[in-house]
């Protein structure tokens, strides 16, 4: 029997209490007010919530300042007191002066834009000239000293005649230095991972001294390894003279599958970000402006791509490494992700509202990396070519119905937990972040990478002779974790008889350097089961 069946007033006692209750009314707001202020004409609409101008950019920064704080207050905190706690429990409170310098990354989208923006506006960096705040002047106390802008150019690497975008550091810096607040700017392109003088060259833009004698060669000596090879054989550098870095780029882009290349060019980035905080020795903080809809992206991507181990790390607003010095010492630097609760709609707002839209350029166009029109590198709808940007798409259009898809991943991403103990784990030379100790066996199980070898005629068997240089050399692929080892696998079986000669590519002289530490590490472990000479 259904409610409507019974006319009002003639329903049984046993009748009337099935009767569904009627609705509480409701109150309505007026859409065309601002729901906040309740006087000015909304403009935007968030979350269902109306703002106007004044009050949307207050609700920005409120957000902003709401996971901000709470981070550089729980810095001081151990990774097992932070376990235990929450952001919001932290407190929320305009935190004190850190001193020293910050390190923003700037790639020219709405995100990097708007974040260094109201970092610069609300009065969070320094000028660097150590003057005295007067108070009574309503001036406000900086939380760092100074402000280091690093910009990685990526565009010598997109090789889409359709896709290429010029050089924008110039328009970048110009925009930078216009703020006039004694921001320093740090220009890189992603090839300075094969230059050799790469620390002087940041140290000469920071105005640091020449380094001492023997720090030239920091990054290690360059290592090669055969990528078509599943079990990645390491070989000494052969590269020569003549080759420049943007060629060695390119040599490593073109051999490497299409759908990697994105996530090899993030390695990239991080590793430029990590060096260039190395070489500053008052960088306090890294804030990276990852918007919450990257956020969604990167955990669907990532646990694709089979980042699982460490998803947690690599999401989490706060991250602290202990980074080594060019001395030997180590110091800690924290990686604070400030925008993990602003979609990346509110960002290109604010954006608008600044004028700042002639200099937002939101597309990275890693897609189309390395050599173009290879057959079976465009896979998805619109000749996608990896997991990053399909995701990217699905997360976009799925929103637009959805509109509590972006928040509802974050959630559940908020949820992991990193397993492992941090500072004991050994790090993956690529990424540089924990390796789980079985991504070997997984890879080895989950995946067909070689078939046996087949019997051959007695005139061609010498075809074998440039795979098996390989046998004995050591192998990279113990050393990488599972996302990394998926990336420089190759995509499919290999026959060893299609194979005539051993090419070996050259790494980025920032693996080498971690190859290098990790055989010194392994050598300290066996130190005391080895017997001497004599």
């Amino acid at each position: 029997m259904s409610c409507g069946d019974i006319p009002d007033g003639l329903a049984t006692e046993e009748q009337g209490e099935a009767l569904m209750p009627r609705r509480v009314k409701v109150q309505r707001f007026d859409k065309s007010k601002c729901q906040k202020c309740r006087t000015a004409k909304s403009m935007y609409i968030i979350r269902n919530v109306t703002y106007c101008k004044e009050c949307f950019s207050h609700s920005l920064f409120t957000r902003l300042t709401r996971t901000l704080h709470p981070a550089m207050r729980s810095t001081n905190l151990t990774s097992s007191e932070l376990k235990n706690k929450s952001l919001a429990s932290i407190g929320g409170n305009r935190p004190l002066p850190q001193g020293g310098s910050v390190l923003i990354g700037l790639s020219g989208g709405s995100s990097s834009i708007a974040l260094l923006d109201i970092l610069v506006e609300r009065e969070y960096i320094g000028k660097g000239d150590g003057r005295v705040i007067d108070r009574t002047k309503g001036e406000k106390q900086p939380v760092w000293d100074r402000g280091i802008i690093l910009h990685v150019d990526f565009s010598d690497v997109i090789e889409n005649p359709i896709s290429k975008e010029e050089d924008r550091s110039e328009e970048l810096k110009k925009w930078v230095e216009g703020k006039g607040n004694g921001l320093v700017w740090v220009g890189l392109k992603a090839e300075d991972v094969y230059d050799g003088g790469l620390r002087k060259k940041i140290r000469g833009i920071v105005g640091l001294p020449k380094e001492a004698e023997g720090e030239e060669r920091v990054d290690g000596d360059g290592v090669a390894v055969d990528l078509k090879n599943p079990d990645l054989p390491l070989f000494p550098s052969s590269s020569s003279s003549s080759s420049t870095p943007i060629d060695q780029l390119r040599s490593i882009l073109s051999a490497l599958p299409a759908a990697s290349r994105p996530s090899f060019l993030s390695s990239i980035l991080d590793s430029l970000i990590t060096t260039t905080s190395q070489i500053i020795p008052d960088t306090k903080h890294i804030l990276l402006a990852e918007t919450s809809t990257r956020q969604a992206q990167r955990l669907i991507a990532g646990t694709a791509l089979g980042k699982g181990y460490t998803l947690p790390l690599d999401l989490s607003v706060i991250n602290k490494s202990s980074l080594s010095i060019t001395d030997g010492s180590k110091r800690d630097i924290v990686r604070l992700k400030p925008m993990k609760d602003i979609s990346f709609k509110e960002v290109a707002i604010y954006t608008h509202l600044r004028g700042l839209n002639g200099l937002v350029r939101n597309a990275r166009n890693w897609d189309n990396a390395g050599p173009q029109g290879r057959k079976g590198d465009s896979r998805g709808k619109g000749n996608t070519r990896s997991l990053e940007s399909l995701t990217e798409q699905f997360i976009a259009s799925l929103a637009v119905t959805h509109p509590a898809t972006v928040s509802t991943i974050n959630r559940t991403g908020d949820k992991l937990r990193f397993t492992g103990v941090k500072e004991d784990e050994v790090t993956c030379p690529v990424c540089q972040l924990p390796v789980d100790p079985n991504a070997l066996e997984w890879k080895s199980r989950t995946a067909l990478t070689s078939l046996p070898t087949k019997t051959l005629p007695q005139d061609i068997g010498a075809v074998t002779n440039g795979v098996e240089q390989g046998k004995d050399k050591e192998s990279l692929a113990k050393m990488l974790c599972y996302a990394c080892l998926t990336t420089f696998t190759p995509p499919t079986v290999v026959s060893k008889v299609a194979r005539t000669e051993v090419v070996p590519i050259q790494l980025p002289l920032w693996v080498g350097g971690n190859v290098r530490d990790r055989r010194r590490e392994m050598r300290e472990e066996i130190k005391g089961f080895l017997i001497d000479e004599e």
